[in-house]
């Protein structure tokens, strides 16, 4: 068992969800945040560490004496190879063990792609590695990008028509992630993580409704109608051009394949919509 994780995004949906599973598990956390002085640390075994992706001169001291690191980029970020790739390679110099690296679905796929880039540079590295690469998150719809309208109007407003979202709880990215970070067997692995059913919105929109009690409906507009939204709410342009093209990916039905990677490795099926739908009820109301 490693001594000491250092765990990026630890106040993110996915980190803080790791952050929380590797406590449980007794281990060591180093927390990395833009301000652990205003960290909140959920157990004796977790600190705050500073580490600012833009700042190359935060990297060694987060890395002091961690043994493991769960990776990932800030959200929407078109340079995160730039910020990423040093920091792998400040991770090597560090004797960091194993990185497992949070990736999004289908970046393999595409060479061009920040997210790859990061990929294969840590392949590179010569560190043992997993990356991960899930679905959308279902927390988009109860706290994240798409939450919004949801609880202004009772309205999922994105541009996906008609497709279908295998999507994934951040507490099974999590389950993964770690059960990855703490087995030394498992390494090289490169997974593609969904939750157990492909759903289009108006179903989503329908699961909510059924869960909270309110009359939730799914609007569609276009990719331009989205874009130029995100924009007036302060995304700048490479963000709202990240989210486009997510979204086309979304309807060329590349978000609809079910895996049975959650439970390959952790040995339980992921948690399905309506069971997090129900477990979130505050969030939709």
């Amino acid at each position: 068992m490693s001594n000491q994780v250092l765990v990026l995004g630890a106040t993110g949906f996915a980190g803080s969800q790791v952050v929380k599973t590797l406590t449980a598990e007794g281990v060591n956390v180093k927390a990395a945040t833009r301000f652990p002085e205003k960290f909140v640390a959920p157990a004796a075994n977790v600190s705050p560490v500073k580490l600012v992706l833009e700042d190359a001169t935060t990297f060694a001291p987060a890395l002091a004496g961690v043994d493991k690191v769960f990776l990932s980029a800030l959200p929407l970020d078109a340079d995160a190879h730039l910020k990423l790739n040093p920091f792998i390679d400040e991770a090597k110099k560090a004797n960091v063990q194993k990185i497992v690296f949070l990736s999004a679905i289908g970046m393999e796929n595409l060479p061009e792609s920040p997210l790859r880039k990061v990929e294969l540079h840590l392949i590179n590295s010569g560190i043992t590695y997993n990356i991960v690469r899930p679905n959308f998150f279902m927390e988009n719809f109860s706290d994240g990008s798409f939450s919004a309208t949801v609880k202004a109007v009772a309205q999922i407003i994105i541009p996906a028509e008609n497709a279908k979202l295998a999507m994934i709880a951040t507490s099974d990215i999590a389950a993964v992630s770690v059960k990855l970070l703490l087995d030394d067997s498992l390494k090289g692995q490169e997974l593609t993580l969904t939750g157990p059913s492909s759903l289009d919105t108006h179903t989503t929109a329908e699961i909510i409704t059924k869960a909270s009690g309110r009359k939730v409906t799914y609007v569609p507009v276009t990719e331009d109608e989205m874009t130029q939204a995100v924009k007036s709410h302060g995304l700048s342009e490479s963000e709202a051009q990240y989210i486009a093209g997510l979204f086309q990916a979304v309807r060329a039905g590349y978000m609809e394949p079910i895996t049975t990677a959650v439970k390959d490795i952790t040995g339980k099926e992921p948690i399905s919509f309506e069971t997090f739908a129900k477990a979130n009820v505050s969030s939709f109301q």
